[in-house]
């Protein structure tokens, strides 16, 4: 299993579709998130060259430059992070017909898998499976018309739902894949 955080198309606070920014610390957080989980890749979708760019030499450092040997486990965990320009290169160079399953703060009706479903999805299905998850204010329709499936919210307490990408990733991976897993519809 794969996922790929989207930085475009999503949605800005105030509805338009926009391209985020690359941070450094995502890029760490989320790779050692990978990691952890035993995913087989990350993948980072950016269609502005000048970030995609700035990722590659920063995890390059990491993975082949003195990071490679100040720290070693991160350079492992940096290997699994791959960018692409766009969704349809990050799908075309993923192996095989991939059945892809969307993250959002909403609920889909109709598209909506608990946890538990996308647990056995995963056991038996032998496509290789990709989880997408927005940055900004969440995936585009665009994106979201592409999902097969769209994995239900996180809930709180509250009407509050706007988790960060890094924490959400967590919660998420977490449930599928930790000792605990699917512990939450």
């Amino acid at each position: 299993m794969s996922i790929a955080i989207i930085h475009y198309p999503v949605y800005d606070k105030n509805g338009d579709i926009v391209a985020t920014s690359v941070t450094n610390l995502e890029i760490h957080d989320i790779a050692r998130t990978c990691m952890t989980f035993g995913l087989d890749l990350c993948y980072i979708v950016t269609p502005l060259p000048k970030q995609r760019v700035i990722t590659e030499k920063l995890i390059h450092h990491w993975t082949d430059g003195y990071g490679s040997r100040y720290n070693p486990a991160r350079a492992e965990a940096l290997k699994k992070v791959v960018i692409k320009a766009g969704v349809d290169d990050m799908v075309a160079h993923c192996q095989g017909d991939p059945i892809i399953v969307g993250t959002s703060s909403k609920e889909r009706p109709g598209k909506s898998v608990s946890y538990r479903e996308l647990q056995a999805l995963i056991k038996k299905e032998t496509r290789p499976l990709l989880l997408l998850f927005g940055t900004g204010w969440g995936l585009s329709s665009e994106v979201v018309e592409r999902c097969e499936r769209m994995l239900m919210p996180i809930r709180g307490k509250g009407d509050y739902n706007h988790l960060s990408l890094r924490v959400a990733l967590g919660i998420i991976l977490d449930r599928l894949f930790g000792e605990r897993g699917g512990h939450n519809e």
